[in-house]
């Protein structure tokens, strides 16, 4: 969510509207999703927390390279977080036995709610849209291809680009 803050732009006498982030909000919300090798679409689910690319996208580029592990960060259902391991079963509220496991927090595993598998979305015009209007989401995610790839819903291209070359531009 971004606010727009005014300033004069002193050589050109022109007020100059700026983007600049609103503090008011605490997660950084993101969409992971996986194109289906048999057409099927794209399963998606929810990320609350530290979805942007330097936490969310580096710990997937990283931890979440092999196609059968992303399945298994899938079969979670929507995450309160990401780690780079999938864990076990923990108390939700439990943040240092999270940290010290270096483990995803699911919101059906961990906390009991209703599993809710993951969407099946049709195309990646329906991905970002889920992550708009369904999660509020800042970053979509997409493992398609063996590689994954990320677009910035502020962005407005429509474009997915490589996730790697998004974190080398960021060192």
């Amino acid at each position: 969510m971004v606010i727009l803050n005014y300033s004069t732009d002193p050589q050109l006498g022109l007020v100059v509207a700026k983007y600049k982030p609103n503090k008011k909000v605490m997660a950084t919300r993101a969409v992971i999703g996986k194109l289906q090798t048999d057409g099927s679409g794209i399963k998606a689910i929810y990320l609350h927390s530290d979805g942007y690319l330097e936490h969310a996208g580096r710990i997937l580029d990283e931890h979440y390279r092999d196609e059968s592990k992303v399945d298994e960060l899938l079969a979670l259902g929507d995450l309160s977080a990401i780690d780079k391991n999938i864990g076990n079963k923990i108390e939700f509220g439990n943040y240092k036995l999270r940290a010290e496991n270096k483990q995803c927090v699911a919101y059906h595993r961990d906390r009991g709610e209703q599993h809710k598998h993951f969407d099946l979305l049709d195309s990646e015009l329906d991905l970002i849209k889920f992550a708009k209007r369904s999660c509020d989401a800042e970053y979509v995610y997409m493992f398609a291809f063996g590689y994954w790839y990320v677009y910035s819903v502020e962005d407005n291209t429509y474009e997915f680009v490589e996730l790697e070359d998004e974190l080398y531009v960021l060192k």
